[in-house]
């Protein structure tokens, strides 16, 4: 299934009444929603330019996510499940990771930058 598809799956289904207020992640579910919202959408506008940082905070989202649904009514469990299926994919149609770090890239000694590292199992476009 396409990511846009699944966003508007998503955004179709809801979030239930009972996430209302809960924390995931560390952030509260409407932020959080929002947050991997506009990574989807900078992912489907090829916008989104994924550094450490965005991939790091994603994994550990993708966590929360899955220990939660465990513990979860069945309402509760797909809506975490539609999330985290949403992660996993921008996870992999991104692109490549790029240092979060705007001198990470640099080797202090030459000046010379740094190559864009690349997941495995990821194509450059």
């Amino acid at each position: 299934m396409q990511l846009s598809q699944m966003w508007r799956e998503h955004l179709k289904a809801g979030c239930p009444p009972e996430m209302r207020g809960l924390d995931i992640a560390g952030t509260q579910i409407g932020a959080l929603d929002a947050e991997i919202t506009a990574c989807v959408s900078a992912c489907v506008t090829h916008s989104l330019k994924m550094d450490t940082r965005i991939e790091r905070r994603l994994h550990d989202i993708a966590l929360a996510l899955e220990s939660y649904q465990d513990q979860a009514t069945p309402e509760v469990a797909a809506y975490c499940t539609r999330l985290n299926k949403l992660v996993s994919a921008v996870l992999v149609n991104a692109g490549p990771v790029i240092a979060a770090d705007k001198d990470a890239g640099r080797d202090a000694s030459t000046g010379d930058t740094a190559r864009t590292a690349v997941r495995p199992g990821v194509r450059r476009r």
